[in-house]
């Protein structure tokens, strides 16, 4: 396989999309940079289907390419059902929150959905103190999307390209987005490699099916009969119990209310399209857990139990690209749609970062020009996946936990979000909630880390939540509120 041939390729491929979108802009706008309503929300008017499949490859990310069959791989089935959990709760949050996000635009001009927290509780270090704790989340998930690649560069390359000449070289197209394409760019490129992975994840299963002769049932049958716990929870190795797995799905519904999923929201031209934003996530889940399904089964069928699990689907497109002309073709579409879904997500998530630094940390109390907040949100996401890049230099020992994290810490302002638009709310509820299932959940990691202690079977991120939820709402129903100082600045 020529390497530097395939990979020359895959960077002609993403330049090519820039291109496109730079050229768009620069057709409608007579000037190549982004304003900051572009930048930010890619103006808000995306169509529809755009719009759906940003979404969809942001929520997906690379976990759901290498990271779900990985699972299936290593626990077996029982591995995705945390999922179905998180989805129902998590899409359900989408549609209430979003909805009220939407409708706040009619009334206040805002590129952040921390904003709209700020103008409702009324109080701008509200939304700072969000916009750090989010940020505390976003940055182990960032690293996860540079880890994930990396290992899939690794073991596609058969170890000729290490994370560093890897990665290193990704980082380069994500500047680029980055500075020059802002969220059009990355809803683009969502949107045409969401289509590749698709296509070649099909492509590639009924490929395999007939090269090796294999039949779906047939490899139930072989797996089953192998390593019946594969079929069974609490899994091949005995991790996903059912209370696990509840209080794990529950923990992780915390990922849908990041910052960079609900500017999706935001970026709806109409308050309908959520509705379409929430059908296009129920298909796409269907169709990831089919596909980590397969190539999770058939890996442990051809590969045995030895191989790493985030290493496994690298494994599985480096042989396929040995199996002929087609087979390689395949392996070079999904390299391009792997190597897409990390990157928009990773753009995505340095953008929201960003919009929240800018937005939220600094331009409530220092007076900063709409370029300037571009500006300096380049600079600030120039930084973060600088330093993204060197967490990912000692990659966790499993994919997943970095993101469960990542999305323990965001559940803990689900109340504060759900109510922003209840009459009830109250800013010391907010405020005590977030600092209450922090210092929790903080306790609870180093309890866990220097002793080993850890509740049989929860998830550590669950008592944390519910003590969270408990605060607020108790604090809400039964304490007198104080009226909120006013913001310091309009909202520009």
């Amino acid at each position: 396989m020529n390497l530097p041939l395939v990979f020359g390729l895959t960077f002609l491929y993403f330049i090519f999309i820039l291109s496109c979108v730079l050229y768009a802009r620069y057709k409608a706008t007579k000037t190549l940079l982004p304003s900051i309503n572009e930048f930010f929300l890619a103006s808000s008017n995306l169509g529809p289907l755009v719009l759906t499949c940003t979404y969809v490859a942001s929520v997906f990310s690379t976990f759901s390419i290498l990271g779900m069959p990985g699972l299936v791989y290593a626990h077996g089935v029982s591995g995705l059902y945390f999922l179905a959990i998180a989805d129902v709760l998590g899409l359900t949050l989408l549609v209430i929150i979003g909805k009220r996000l939407h409708r706040s635009l009619q009334n206040i001009r805002i590129f952040s959905p921390l904003e709209a927290i700020s103008h409702a509780y009324k109080s701008e270090k509200l939304g700072l103190l969000m916009a750090l704790v989010f940020t505390l989340a976003l940055l182990p998930y960032i690293a996860l999307q540079l880890v994930g690649i990396g290992a899939f560069i690794d073991a596609y390359s058969g170890g000729r390209i290490d994370y560093v000449s890897g990665v290193g070289s990704m980082m380069v197209i994500v500047l680029l987005y980055l500075f020059l394409g802002g969220m059009r760019a990355v809803a683009y490129t969502d949107f045409i490699q969401i289509i590749a992975m698709a296509l070649g994840l099909m492509l590639s299963a009924l490929f395999l099916c007939n090269h090796y002769d294999l039949h779906p049932a047939a490899m139930f049958a072989d797996i089953g009969a192998t390593s019946p716990m594969h079929l069974h929870a609490p899994g091949a190795k005995g991790h996903f119990q059912w209370l696990m797995t509840l209080t794990t799905g529950l923990v992780t519904v915390g990922v849908f209310i990041q910052p960079h999923l609900l500017t999706r929201a935001l970026m709806a031209k109409k308050e309908q399209h959520i509705n379409t934003m929430v059908v296009g996530t129920i298909i796409g889940r269907l169709i990831t857990v089919i596909f980590a399904l397969f190539f999770g089964i058939f890996a442990f069928n051809a590969y045995g139990g030895d191989l790493k699990p985030n290493l496994m689907m690298g494994e599985v497109f480096s042989d396929l690209s040995r199996l002929g002309m087609i087979g390689l073709i395949l392996s070079v579409i999904m390299l391009m749609g792997a190597l897409g879904a990390a990157m928009s997500t990773a753009d995505s998530l340095l953008i929201s970062i960003g919009q929240i630094s800018t937005r939220d940390m600094i331009r409530p109390f220092f007076d900063l020009s709409p370029t300037r907040q571009v500006m300096l949100s380049k600079a600030i996401m120039f930084g973060v996946l600088v330093f993204s890049f060197i967490i990912g230099l000692n990659p966790p020992k499993y994919m997943t936990d970095l993101a469960v994290y990542s999305g323990a810490i965001s559940a803990l302002m689900i109340p504060t979000f759900l109510s922003f638009t209840w009459g009830k709310r109250s800013l010391l509820a907010a405020y005590c909630s977030i600092s209450i299932g922090l210092l929790s959940l903080l306790a609870a990691t180093v309890l866990k880390h220097y002793t080993g202690y850890q509740i049989a079977s929860i998830h550590i991120g669950f008592i944390p939540v519910v003590l969270s939820f408990a605060v607020y709402y108790g604090l809400c129903l039964f304490i007198k509120r104080t009226p909120a100082a006013p913001l310091s600045h309009a909202q520009e």
